[in-house]
């Protein structure tokens, strides 16, 4: 008896704890936040939300479900379509929106970076949730985009680790009857997330493989069990990819003299964003919309020195993950793999 109370102090006392900063990264995030609650809207905002005629005009969710009459990314859509029928075009209530959920999605990295046992997980997520290149995504209310997929990719995230860690019976060996329900209901939860997140900005397809190297992090090998429960998220990654070059290619209109780069130009664009990318993580100054156009060279050897040392630095911290650790492969990796939708290799309607 006195052990099972024991045991209950314990888990009151942890819940707590997890409270308590949970609490504290929330009160971080609004108070730095907190000037936002005074902006308006700006920008491409009229495109998107008070001049779109699918969410202020004569059209409405049909129109955002089935046409591209307005930018393809139907449930942000369908979300300002919601909110604007609740509270009109009072640019409040949107920025809250983008604000909590930032804040949800700093709770689930949290929550992700322990169930991968990463160390000082919550200090990572608040570093996260504070960065100054995350302020876009936030203050932006068209950058809802960017809040409300990033919130589906981590809840999908962090159901297929819970899957992972209930053993995985959709795919292994039987088991008894109610473990492999929950263990369904979290690999079905895990799949729908992401369906939800694709449907709010497809940059998230790069989603499988991150799942792939979460894997490699927690049981250092990926079978080929693996392989056949990440082919329905990889099916649903190559949709939704295929889906956004037709649509920046024939609704975006990024065709033309602007994209007309070469295999060997785009392959320079990538090696100088994957730095480009890491520069801003280290020293985010300056911080604007849209930075001048690189000049590239494919002529000049030199100019594919940055991809060659991103190639080699990869490389040589996996064959040195023994000594130097695998987080730093791993770190290395996840920027990599999630940055490639935005590397130049396809054409995207801001990329001229």
């Amino acid at each position: 008896m006195d052990q099972l109370v024991r045991v209950r102090e314990i888990r009151v006392s942890i819940w707590r704890r997890h409270w308590f900063w949970a609490l504290l990264l929330l009160a971080l995030i609004f108070i730095a936040y907190a000037q936002i609650f005074r902006a308006g809207f700006i920008w491409d905002d009229e495109s998107h939300l008070t001049q779109n005629p699918c969410v202020v005009g004569p059209l409405g969710l049909k129109e955002i479900w089935t046409t591209t009459q307005a930018v393809y990314y139907p449930l942000v859509l369908t979300t300002f379509w919601v909110l604007h029928k609740v509270v009109g075009l009072n640019p409040l209530p949107y920025h809250l929106l983008n604000i909590f959920l930032h804040a949800a999605s700093a709770i689930l990295l949290w929550r992700v970076l322990e169930v991968l046992r990463v160390r000082g997980a919550w200090l990572g997520a608040a570093l996260w949730a504070l960065h100054p290149i995350t302020v876009q995504s936030v203050a932006w209310v068209t950058e809802l985009k960017n809040t409300q997929s990033c919130l589906f990719y981590l809840l999908s995230i962090l159901f297929f680790l819970r899957w992972e860690q209930e053993g995985a019976p959709v795919f292994s060996q039987p088991q008894r009857r109610s473990g492999e329900r929950v263990c369904v209901v979290s690999f079905v939860s895990s799949l729908g997330f992401f369906i939800l997140a694709t449907l709010s900005k497809p940059s998230v397809v790069m989603l499988p493989i991150v799942l792939a190297l979460c894997i490699w992090w927690m049981r250092r090998k990926i079978r080929w069990r693996d392989a056949l429960a990440l082919a329905p998220f990889a099916l649903i990654s190559a949709l939704a990819s295929v889906w956004t070059i037709w649509e920046q290619r024939f609704h975006a209109r990024a065709v033309g003299p602007d994209w007309a780069q070469t295999f060997p130009e785009r392959l320079i664009v990538a090696g100088k964003a994957i730095w480009f990318y890491l520069g801003k993580l280290l020293w985010p100054h300056p911080l604007i919309f849209i930075y001048p156009r690189w000049d590239v060279d494919s002529s000049k050897v030199v100019a594919y020195l940055p991809l060659l040392a991103a190639i080699a630095g990869l490389v040589a911290l996996w064959f040195t993950r023994a000594k130097w650790g695998r987080a730093l492969f791993f770190a290395a990796a996840y920027h990599v793999i999630s940055l490639f939708p935005v590397l130049g290799f396809f054409s995207v309607y801001f990329f001229r």
